[in-house]
């Protein structure tokens, strides 16, 4: 029982899940009513005029009147509420009151036929079923859109009229009931097929209008997007929608097209390209999408999206395209290429597009390539003394020659680093290449011109290694040419070398010479401070003595300080040596009865790093000796750059109380502004000047020249290399104030190595004699 009183409710409501169809219904409802209530008065008052004479007048006025009442009050109802848009609450309350109504409504006019059927005769109720008949039949096609009134009024009025003419038992009127059953499921069939296409037509409506909201919002935004947007018919290639973005963009590039911003749509995707055939065929098969092109356009670079618009059944509705113009940044794409391949200051390939080409070019099939690995020679002295800003320039005039020399397409040149150039030739011609090389290093040694007419002049050293002879890739081709432009270097520069097996032999034995140099320092073994006295030049007393190191090799025996002093500064184990020096010197100074002063070498690698100042107060603190007792000595190239602080070091050290000699005077770049540059307690002459003064006027004149600067400036003067009496009589003469040299005494070690050292040398004889 309660089940069937729930579905008679769910029946009786209204489905409140469509607020469209809802609304619909509601307006169909104000639309029809009015003729519904005509067609149902007109009809009853018929009947009425047609029982007046036979039934009561309460039935025949009095009821009908009631009833015009009623339904003339629904009309005025239905009429004031034909422009009201109703809420989806309120069209289901109103549509459910509709079900009710109908319901009494039903109840009422049926009631009152029945009443009427016995007072008529056989036309008057032949008169009533028609009136039964017609009236439920307009009835329920006015309410057809509320399909549960309209079937509640079927069910009533024919259900009440079925049952009195069949249970008549007259065969016309059992006749009549059965025929106004079928018609009346037919009517309900009918009614149920209407409903739902007026139900499937509502939803199609609204849905068909929310696509279309839907679709104007969506063109809204994109009118509003920063980002251009245009659509085009597949068919005729004919622009269909363009942004305003589009717009904008079209109206700065307008100079370049034959068509205005404001009459694109319509107009042809043609305009936009050179080939339309190409862009054509892209465009219309969607298989092609999406798609991305970048277009030149005079000027101007357009970057090009184009995107498949499919329908929901998957046909093609066309392509969408959005683009910009990207000018700007395709320049600044191709600037960062240009910075990534290729070196800024020179334009040169850089050192990975070098890397790369030539190991590309190794890869391919035929001769070489052959490499010419440049270093440029006194790049570095020009870089310090005249600035960067000349050196820069320096740089790029020698980029400049480099191509001039190099004026092939297939030889491609590289700036690796610093003052670093390399050159690949597509050729394993030995000669041609060092004909190559002979020609660059003479282009590069000629001088170079700069603003004010200053000049500068450089050279250049080049190694040479061809592949695949030397190496079949590129880091074993660089690494062979790098040997051979280390032995052009040690050649006297300004030459070239061809790599050659016993380069990379002595290269190997520098390394394990740097291993051993290494392992000596740490283990203090073979490592000897030999000194050398200097001389008063009146007295002919010892002043100083000059610490020079000594190493003594397990299987080599003596190594020449200029061969690992070198080694030293170029792997960085000269601030150990520096060390092992410095100490030993003040230990030794300190325990000379003579109280005479040590002169210790700073190689100019050591300074600049703020270490030396400590490393020279802690050596005095350990040893004890005074700062007054100890010289440091820098060549001029110390003096050089004073971009890191060297003299700032060397003042540090000076404030000590320490002196502080120039050493190998006379032979740098520009001497005279060395000694303006900082207080020298000692200028010491080059040791090639005081042997050429016997035989060499100029370079006699040299001397005397230093000398009598010293004693305007109040600095000590030394004269080194004195070897023979000739040449001490010669810088006596020129008035230095000390001497040095074998004339006085060779380097010997301290007392307390002498004998160590004695052994060494011994077994070193009786080594050579077997």
């Amino acid at each position: 029982m309660k089940q069937v009183k729930e579905r008679i409710q769910r029946f009786m409501s209204v489905a409140a899940d469509n607020p469209e169809l809802l609304k619909a219904q509601h307006h169909a409802f104000v639309r029809q009513m009015p003729m519904m209530y005509f067609i149902l008065l007109s009809s009853t008052w018929a009947v009425a005029m047609t029982h007046m004479r036979v039934a009561p007048w309460w039935l025949t006025t009095g009821v009908p009147v009631l009833l015009t009442a009623v339904c003339a009050g629904r009309v005025l109802h239905w009429h004031r509420s034909r422009h009201v848009d109703l809420t989806p609450e309120r069209a289901v309350r109103v549509l459910g009151r509709i079900t009710y109504l109908a319901c009494g409504i039903a109840c009422a006019f049926t009631a009152w036929s029945l009443l009427l059927f016995p007072y008529g005769d056989a036309y008057t109720q032949s008169h009533l079923a028609f009136y039964t008949a017609i009236t439920v039949i307009s009835c329920i096609f006015s309410l057809m859109h509320l399909r549960a009134a309209a079937v509640i009024v079927a069910v009533i009025v024919n259900g009440a009229f079925i049952a009195f003419f069949a249970a008549s038992g007259q065969p016309t009127f059992v006749a009549t009931a059965v025929n106004i059953a079928l018609v009346s499921v037919g009517m309900l069939v009918i009614l149920n097929i209407n409903y739902g296409i007026f139900a499937r037509m509502v939803n199609a409506r609204t849905e068909a209008r929310r696509k279309q909201e839907a679709q104007s919002r969506l063109l809204r935004m994109i009118d509003d997007m920063p980002v251009a947007v245009m659509t085009v018919d597949p068919e005729s290639f004919d622009i269909t929608y363009v942004n305003e973005t589009s717009r904008s963009l079209i109206r700065s590039i307008e100079h370049l097209l034959t068509i205005k911003a404001d009459d694109l749509i319509g107009s042809s995707i043609d305009v936009f390209h050179r080939r339309p055939e190409h862009q054509r065929g892209i465009l219309s098969d969607p298989r092609n999408l999406p798609h991305n092109a970048r277009i030149n356009l005079g000027s101007e670079v357009l970057d090009l999206k184009v995107s498949a618009i499919i329908a929901d059944d998957g046909a093609y509705l066309g392509p969408m395209l959005t683009w910009a113009i990207v000018t700007k940044e395709v320049e600044a794409e191709r600037r960062i290429r240009q910075l990534a391949h290729y070196d800024t200051l020179t334009g040169l390939a850089n050192r990975l597009t070098f890397r790369e080409r030539m190991d590309a070019r190794l890869t391919e099939p035929g001769a070489g390539p052959g490499l010419l690995f440049i270093d440029l020679d006194g790049f570095k002295l020009v870089n310090d003394t005249r600035g960067h800003r000349i050196g820069d320039e320096l740089l790029r005039q020698v980029a400049e020659r480099l191509r001039i020399v190099c004026d092939d397409p297939t030889i491609t040149i590289g700036r690796l680093g610093g003052d670093e150039f390399a050159v690949l030739v597509p050729s394993d011609d030995g000669p041609a290449l060092e004909r190559l090389a002979a020609r660059i290093i003479d282009a590069l040694s000629a001088p170079y011109a700069f603003e004010h007419n200053r000049q500068v002049q450089i050279g250049a050293s080049i190694g040479i290694a061809i592949a695949p002879m030397h190496g079949d890739s590129g880091e074993s081709l660089l690494m062979r040419a790098d040997i051979a432009l280390y032995a052009a270097k040690a050649a006297g520069k300004g030459t070239w070398r061809v790599f050659s097996d016993d380069m990379e032999i002595r290269i190997q034995e520098r390394a394990r010479l740097q291993a051993d140099l290494r392992a000596a320092l740490k283990a203090r073994d073979g490592l000897f401070v030999f000194y050398q006295p200097i001389i008063d030049a009146g007295s002919k007393t010892i002043t100083s003595r000059e610490a020079l190191v000594r190493w003594h090799h397990p299987q080599r025996g003596w190594i020449s300080p200029a061969e690992f002093v070198p080694i030293a500064e170029q792997s960085g184990l000269i601030d150990q040596l520096g060390e092992f020096v410095l100490n030993t010197a003040c230990n030794d100074a300190a325990g000379w009865e003579d109280g005479a002063r040590v002169a210790v070498n700073v190689s100019a690698a050591q300074l600049g790093k703020g270490t030396i100042a400590p490393a020279v107060l802690e050596a005095l603190s350990r040893s004890g000796l005074s700062p007054g007792r100890l010289e440091i000595e820098v060549t001029e190239t110390a003096m050089l750059d004073d971009e890191n602080g060297g003299i700032g070091d060397l003042r540090r050290i000076r404030d000590m109380g320490v002196r502080v000699a120039l050493d190998d005077f006379g032979t740098g770049y520009s001497s005279l502004t060395h000694l303006r540059a900082f207080p020298f307690d000692k200028i010491k002459i080059d040791g090639s000047f005081v042997r050429d003064a016997v035989e060499r006027p100029e370079s006699a004149a040299v001397v005397r020249a230093i000398a009598d600067l010293g004693k305007r400036l109040g600095v000590t003067t030394v004269a080194e290399g004195v070897e023979t009496e000739a040449h001490l009589n010669r810088v006596l003469e020129e008035g230095c104030s000390e001497v040095q040299g074998y004339f006085y005494g060779r380097p010997a070690p301290s007392d307390r190595d002498a004998a160590t050292v004695m052994e060494l040398n011994r077994a070193a004889a009786r080594l050579a004699a077997v």
